[in-house]
């Protein structure tokens, strides 16, 4: 299942593709705990959410992915599309990855969220997590989600206008 391109980012900035801003500076942070299930979407989604997702929500590795916790974000993402919102999920490194292996594996867990999410319009994008490679988790994510934004706040990542600042 493939989605057309709804949003893409130039200049650092957030826009439709008929080139419509949406602005993101100011936008609501939500944390994953507040978005689990249909009730949980809030009245105003006239601006983008920012969805704090941790890491250990997702699950550390493979082997330990929360499929129970994924159903219910991707309830509420649904919810979220239903009413004509959209959101940006915010990986959270809560658990700093220590190696180049658990840098890997922050990498695939959010490329498992994406996996269970992929039916989301409502999902712009994720932001780069700062404490893994930009490159290997942009390239991961946009393997099987062309149509995925990515967020940072990296002025390194940024400098090149075609990552959107948050």
């Amino acid at each position: 299942m493939k989605f057309e391109r709804k949003f893409e980012a130039k200049n650092n900035e957030l826009f439709f593709v008929d080139g419509t801003p949406f602005p993101v500076a100011g936008c609501t942070a939500l944390t994953a705990a507040s978005c689990r299930g249909k009730s949980a979407v809030p009245a105003d989604v006239s601006r983008p959410f920012a969805v704090e997702v941790p890491w250990t929500a997702v699950g550390l590795d493979e082997e330990h992915y929360d499929e129970a916790f994924l159903a219910d974000f991707r309830d509420f993402l649904k919810a979220l599309e239903e009413k004509g919102g959209y959101a940006f999920v915010v990986p959270v490194a809560d658990r700093l990855p220590s190696t180049d292996g658990e840098k890997e594996n922050l990498t695939a867990s959010f490329k498992h969220c994406a996996r269970r999410i992929k039916d989301c319009v409502s999902v712009i994008g994720f932001a780069v997590p700062e404490c893994v490679d930009a490159v290997v988790f942009m390239d991961e994510l946009k393997a099987k989600h062309a149509q995925y934004v990515f967020f940072s706040r990296d002025e390194k990542l940024l400098s090149d206008g075609a990552v959107a600042r948050f």
